[in-house]
């Protein structure tokens, strides 16, 4: 406010003294020219400060006598008055004022509400830009476009400017940030979440995914979903090491790399003396596993083997495995301790991917921990079961007793368990001695598990109430035939165990619902037809200890008639091999009579049709689909044997056949016959070579070390598998001591091993002799990264000898210094330089480098100017020297000369 205040008195003061220089108006009667009153020109408003009359007459003013732009000082304006003949003039001084607003570049977005146009740059007299609050209007967003819009600057002491401007509005560009992965590698799915800004109606976000990192092979896209500027997406992919982009238009995030891993074994740990946990990265198919899909001895197929190394042999094996399939539990008939070859193999995922083959040896601790009652479940009215921390060798002294103290013997009567060595849950079972409601206390003395150690505490109890009957006898509720094998049965509560059943042929197999523990459902081995009477047998008893009364029912098992039919056929790849799928309309078996399937048809292969030669295939290798059991596998290597060729099509004609007539290729459980023969239509492409388990490693086969340094100087590193090729290229994971590597090239993989070779940067490499390599980072094709390798390797220098100075030193001899010894073979004149004379090539002019053996190498050589003889004329212009393609003078380690124009002193 001071300043303010200042600056008006200031200009009240000058305008006093104005008026003292230049009075209010006067005039000479005998002169032309009027002197007018002194002003300021505020605002740069010129016509204000300026008389529009004299006298009653109108003034016309020469405005260009005054410079707008001139500051400070007074200035002369001059005028005349229409008509009367007579001059004026008036003393002004500007004050500063606006002239221009001139903005930058004014580029909006498409759809964002017009922002950060109030503050301009205006241009005042005094030549400064000063930013002023300023209005605007035309200016719209709705579209993209070249507009025009207008800004206003006022103020009362500066004075109004306007100014009419271009604009352009832009699509706004989408804007994604804070990308985040994962991978869930037992599902083998992708998910990736981001921040989106500017995404509008119509317009996606895409998961573009590059498999094997390879971002010229097609992509697999996945498009996400944006909820409240949230991205997510996910998307299930094959194993691998791959990259993946959030791509929308001409946007794209960075480039990100991830693994899925293929199907293999993460760990292997001893859980106590006996049992040792195998734990899977994806879900595993418990039929590949068990010899009866389900749990107890190892199929015939797999491989679960713990072998020792130590002698102390781990006995018969079984095995569990948990609900979500990824745990496989080991149990072994003895105790384990110390080193054991494991060996898991020949298992499959639920999508019958091939888990990579587990053998490695693994040290198991001695089991020095105690075991422990855990847990005491009620089973039935008068049955508990025990669960103990590990499996037992042996309970020790058993004893019971009610809560009063009485004992109770250990009798079908009083209590009874059915404890046998290894098992690690108990079942006790009350009997009569005890009334319903007593509490039954177990105490265990000296129990042991299967290393020996005893129990904890020592003695240990358990404790459990006998329960009495409910007063409702179980009964069945339902009772249907689901195929000529099946039934199912229904109870109105859980039974203690499976029911009689009588009147359903053949060998029975019960299954308890896993989520309705009332239903049951039985199979035969035989198929049944007809009506028969079905019954279920008196004596089914629930959980209370209610016995339940017979039940029957007529049945009718010709429920299906209709043969099943090939639904589908198509070509699937499992591990890179390629498989004919055949699909059925329903669950079917394999005919029992099947032998073979005989495969005939016609090839088109190059333009060129031709019948196939036929083809027998064994019917062990049509393989059931366990997932479904409607669909059937047979490798197209087996199907198409001799005639297999990459790239050709097949019309194929399967038939089963026996060894006497053909057959059908399966049934139903109903025993309806299947299609004796069906029609194929396939394109074989070709199996891929099986990944390889392990890690890249160097084959120390090849040069000792895997590593060898070749003539050229070039090094090739030997690895024992196929490569991923992006990290066998990457320079950066080729360490050697004192050089840089500048270059590395991958060779195509031959008898299983596959090469690269590196070249070094010119003169990076400075001495000769010994020194430290280290290769690291290098991925195998199965996407394993090799454990870092240290060694040594001997290299020779690569630094290029140079011409230091070059000389006339005879009339026809040039002496040229080299920085370093070198030597020249024997060849012909003209082989090494050519000669100008004033930077023109003389033709008629040979130079013939001196021949010198490399034990003999030196720091000069001489060149001898043979043909047309130098002139004077010709050293006045000047000589010069320039090497020629055929150039062969090298140092001592046969680094060729680099060498371009040298000029040749005189």
């Amino acid at each position: 406010m001071a300043k303010k205040k200042q600056f008006v008195t200031a200009a009240a003061a000058f305008a006093v003294a104005a008026s003292a220089v230049a009075p209010a108006i006067t005039a000479d009667a005998a002169s032309t020219t009027v002197q007018l009153s002194s002003d300021y020109v505020r605002g740069g408003d010129l016509d204000a400060a300026l008389d529009k009359e004299y006298k009653g007459s109108e003034i016309y003013w020469y405005k260009s006598s005054v410079d707008m732009n001139k500051l400070g000082v007074f200035q002369t304006a001059k005028g005349f008055v229409k008509g009367k003949g007579i001059r004026v003039e008036k003393k002004l001084r500007v004050l500063n004022h606006a002239q221009d607003i001139q903005p930058e570049e004014i580029v909006l977005e498409e759809g964002v509400p017009a922002s950060g146009l109030r503050i301009q740059p205006v241009l005042f007299a005094d030549g400064v830009k000063y930013n002023k609050v300023v209005t605007y209007a035309g200016f719209s967003t709705e579209k993209a476009g070249e507009f025009e819009g207008t800004f206003t600057y006022s103020n009362k002491a500066f004075g109004v400017v306007t100014k009419t401007v271009k604009y352009k509005v832009v699509k706004s560009e989408v804007e994604i940030s804070n990308v985040s992965s994962s991978v869930d590698q037992a599902a083998e799915v992708l998910s990736v979440t981001a921040d989106v800004k500017n995404l509008k109606d119509g317009e996606k976000v895409e998961l573009v995914v590059y498999p094997g990192k390879d971002m010229s092979a097609t992509p697999i896209k996945a498009d996400a979903t944006v909820k409240d500027g949230k991205l997510t997406v996910s998307q299930k992919l094959p194993a691998g090491t791959h990259s993946f982009q959030l791509v929308s238009g001409e946007v794209k995030s960075a480039v990100v790399d991830f693994t899925i891993e293929a199907a293999m074994v993460k760990d292997v740990k001893a859980i106590n003396a006996t049992q040792v946990e195998v734990a899977f990265n994806k879900a595993v198919d418990p039929a590949t596993l068990f010899a009866n899909g389900v749990s107890g001895a190892f199929n015939a197929g797999a491989t679960v083997t713990l072998t020792s190394i130590d002698g102390i042999t781990s006995g018969a094996l079984t095995g569990k495995l948990s609900a979500d399939g990824q745990t496989l539990t080991i149990t072994s008939a003895n105790a384990l301790s110390k080193r054991y070859d494991v060996v898991v193999d020949g298992i499959k995922t639920k999508e019958a991917k091939a888990f990579a083959k587990y053998n490695k040896v693994v040290e198991f601790a001695a089991d020095t921990t105690a075991p422990m009652v855990v847990s005491t479940v009620k089973k039935t009215a008068s049955t508990f079961t025990v669960k103990f921390s590990e499996p037992m060798n042996n309970l020790g002294s058993v004893s019971y007793k009610l809560a009063d103290g009485t004992s109770v013997t250990a009798t079908a009567t009083g209590v009874q368990n059915d404890f046998t060595a290894g098992a690690q849950e108990v079942t006790f079972t009350v009997g009569s001695e005890v009334a319903a409601g007593k509490q039954v206390i177990v105490t265990f003395v000296g129990a042991q598990d299967q290393a020996l150690n005893i129990i904890s505490p020592n003695p240990a109890t358990a404790s459990f109430v006998k329960g009495d009957k409910d007063g409702v006898a179980p009964a069945v509720t339902s009772l249907v035939a689901v195929n000529n094998k099946t039934i199912e049965v229904k109870f109105t509560e859980e039974l203690q165990a499976n029911p009689a059943i009588t009147g359903f042929d053949g060998a029975l197999t019960f299954k308890q619902d896993a989520s309705d523990k009332t239903k049951y459902t039985i199979t035969s081995d035989t198929a049944n037809t007809g009506l028969k009477a079905v019954s279920v047998s008196a004596g089914y008893t629930d959980l209370s200890g209610e016995v339940g009364a017979a039940y029957s029912k007529v049945l009718n098992f010709d429920v299906d008639t209709v043969a099943p039919k090939v639904a589908s056929t198509k070509v699937v790849k499992i591990d890179g091999v390629e498989y004919l799928e055949v699909s059925f309309d329903e669950i079917v078996e394999t005919a029992a009579a099947l032998t073979t399937l005989e495969v005939t048809g016609t090839k088109v292969s190059n333009f060129v049709t031709s019948n196939i030669t036929p083809v027998s295939v064994p019917v062990a290798k049509f393989v059931q689909v366990s997932t479904d059991k409607k669909s059937y596998r047979v490798t197209l290597a087996d199907l198409l044997g001799v005639n297999s060729t990459k790239g050709a099509s097949y019309s194929l004609d399967i038939a089963g056949n026996s060894t006497a007539t053909p057959v059908a290729l399966v049934s139903d459980l109903s025993e309806n016959a299947g299609p004796s023969t069906f029609k194929a239509n396939v394109v074989r492409s070709e199996d891929a070579t099986a990944p390889s388990n392990t890690k890249a490693s160097l084959d120390t086969s090849f040069s000792t070390n895997g590593i060898q340094v070749n003539p050229d100087k070039t090094i090739t590193v030997r690895f024992n598998q196929e490569l991923d090729g992006a990290s066998a290229t990457n320079v950066a994971n080729y360490k050697f001591d004192g050089a840089v590597v500048e270059k590395a090239v991958l060779s195509p993989v031959a008898a299983g091993k596959q090469d690269v070779t590196l070249t070094l940067k010119a003169g990076s490499n400075v001495f000769t002799g010994l020194r430290n390599v280290t290769i690291s980072g290098v991925q195998a094709k199965n996407g394993l990264v090799m454990d870092a390798v240290t060694t040594q390797e001997s290299l020779v220098e690569n630094v290029a000898p140079t011409v230091s100075s070059a000389k006339l030193t005879a009339p026809g001899v040039i002496t040229l210094n080299f920085s370093e010894a070198v030597y020249n073979a024997a060849d012909g004149a003209g082989d090494d330089f050519e000669l100008y004379v004033g930077g023109v090539k003389v033709t008629a002019t040979t130079l013939d480098t001196e021949d010198v053996l490399q034990a003999a190498a030196k720091n000069t050589l001489t060149l001898t100017i043979g043909g047309t003889a130098l002139k004077a004329e010709d050293l006045a212009k000047g000589l010069s020297i320039k090497s020629v393609d055929g150039l062969d003078i090298m140092d001592a380690n046969d680094n060729v000369l680099s060498v371009g124009t040298v000029t040749v002193a005189q």
